[in-house]
């Protein structure tokens, strides 16, 4: 380009940095407000006494997303990341006492699987084979923009046989498992994404594909290091950050967006907004939302451990009960499950330096409904929920977690709002339905805005640190287009 275009990113979560270093890689002029005083977005850290606690994300899936963003910009993914693969995937704790190991090496995998359901191994084989399928069919597509219009596209209307849309997760389960513990062990991915197993479309099994085939990675140093290095490429490519800076409203006026920040205004050729979808349309542009449906929220506590504590994975799910039911309370009542599901981080096996040493964090994420389901949130809960899940685990640890607590925090969904600007505290951004999936999920561009891009949880694909990555690429490739590169 003879002048440099400029462009403006909203938000320095995952998405919007990632989008940054792609446009800087591609010499426009790029500068990111962010509001909070440093980047990551729900992909934060928190450091007290020693202990640094990843806030978001806590794993890696899908590598190939994140080797990519680097190789875009002309960088070495292993010179600012070291992934690291588990050994043990994760461990499934049965409310009644039984317990399934995933493992690295899937043989070991499917050993234990046959101890809870007989012939289960021969199901996992053609589960795997079946998910792999829609895989490798849907992989080129996350990094595109589809809309209503593309339906039409001989080349999309081919692929929707081989991702059987009108089939849940569940019932995808269901083809190849007796036994609900195992349909169940092999559908809680997408309480990941916010969504029932009940409600999501089959084809998010590529998720549980990756999980078992492409296996799950730990970044050393942290989930935090994963913004970090998309600052640092975003950086070294020239973007520059204006971190304390919440913007206030985007305009268009003379061919040009003007962006309002607290500090004052600014004109842009084009501009991306990472801020969530439904609060850049509510709050930025002030239009009216359409009726879309939102993921659950959750309610986090972050642990700091004065010791060691055993019988725990890196990754630990604890199913309720009545995990029908339990699914229920969160996505279709206004109900607190008293008898919840959750999961429990503990980031300090694979990666010690990340407490002080001989000590261990344990995150404790509980989904629970978001505030348009349940506008009370976990208020007169909170203790009773913490009650329950340290229970639970001193139970497995033969410890008295309670009286191993040296640091504590605690994150509510009201906090999303008021920290990240999530509408109604979901989480993880629009619901992952069938009507909010692809070619039915708001594009990566405002309809109502020409130069107006998205980048994040809400837009195309998805939610998830991989396909936000993927969505940076979308964003990016529909502004080469729209306005070179």
């Amino acid at each position: 380009m003879d002048k440099k275009k400029k462009a403006a990113v909203i938000g320095a979560g995952v998405g919007g940095l990632a989008t940054a270093a792609r446009l800087a890689s591609r010499g426009y002029g790029v500068d990111v407000f962010e509001k909070l005083p440093e980047c990551g977005g729900r992909a934060h850290i928190i450091e007290d006494k020693g202990f640094k606690f990843d806030t978001g994300p806590s794993f890696v899936l899908m590598p190939d997303f994140f080797s990519e963003v680097f190789s875009y910009c002309g960088e070495d993914i292993n010179d600012h990341l070291d992934l690291k693969v588990l050994d043990t995937s994760y461990k499934i704790f049965f409310p009644d006492g039984d317990t399934l190991t995933v493992s690295r090496d899937s043989e070991k995998t499917k050993e234990d699987m046959e101890r809870i359901e007989p012939g289960s191994g021969e199901g996992f084989d053609r589960f795997i084979e079946y998910a792999g399928d829609i895989y490798r069919a849907v992989k080129p597509l996350l990094y595109e923009c589809m809309t209503l219009r593309s339906l039409g596209n001989p080349r999309y209307l081919g692929l929707l046989p081989k991702i059987h849309p009108l089939t849940t997760f569940w019932k995808a389960a269901r083809r190849f498992f007796r036994t609900e513990k195992l349909c169940y062990a092999f559908t809680f991915e997408s309480m990941f994404m916010g969504v029932s197993p009940f409600q999501t479309p089959a084809f998010y099994s590529v998720i549980t594909y990756s999980d078992h085939v492409e296996k799950i990675r730990h970044p050393m140093g942290g989930m935090y290091r994963i913004p970090k290095a998309l600052e640092q490429v975003a950086l070294k490519k020239g973007a520059r950050f204006s971190y304390g800076d919440e913007v206030k409203g985007i305009e268009r006026s003379n061919g040009r967006l003007i962006i309002n920040t607290e500090k004052g205004g600014s004109d842009f050729d084009v501009a991306v907004a990472n801020a969530d979808l439904p609060y850049t349309k509510k709050e930025l542009l002030g239009e009216r939302l359409p009726d879309y449906r939102y993921s659950c929220s959750v309610f986090l506590i972050y642990l700091g451990i004065r010791k060691k504590v055993k019988n725990l994975e890196h990754h630990n799910l604890f199913f309720a009960r009545d995990l029908f039911r339990n699914i229920s309370d969160i996505f279709r009542t206004d109900t607190v499950s008293e008898d919840p599901s959750f999961y429990v981080h503990v980031p300090t096996l694979t990666d010690p330096a990340l407490a002080p040493e001989g000590k261990d964090i344990l995150y404790v994420l509980i989904p629970v409904p978001n505030l348009c389901v349940n506008k009370d949130g976990v208020k007169g809960k909170d203790e009773k929920l913490r009650k329950l899940v340290m229970d639970k685990m001193s139970e497995i640890t033969g410890e008295n977690i309670e009286d191993l607590v040296e640091v504590e925090h605690r994150f509510y969904p009201e906090d999303f709002i008021k920290r990240y600007n999530i509408l109604n505290g979901a989480t993880f951004g629009l619901s992952h339905n069938l009507m909010q999936s692809a070619f039915f999920r708001p594009p990566n561009f405002e309809p109502a805005m020409k130069g107006l891009y998205y980048a994040g949880a809400s837009t195309q694909p998805g939610g998830g640190l991989p396909v936000v990555l993927a969505s940076s690429l979308a964003a990016a490739g529909l502004i080469e287009k729209d306005h070179g590169a």
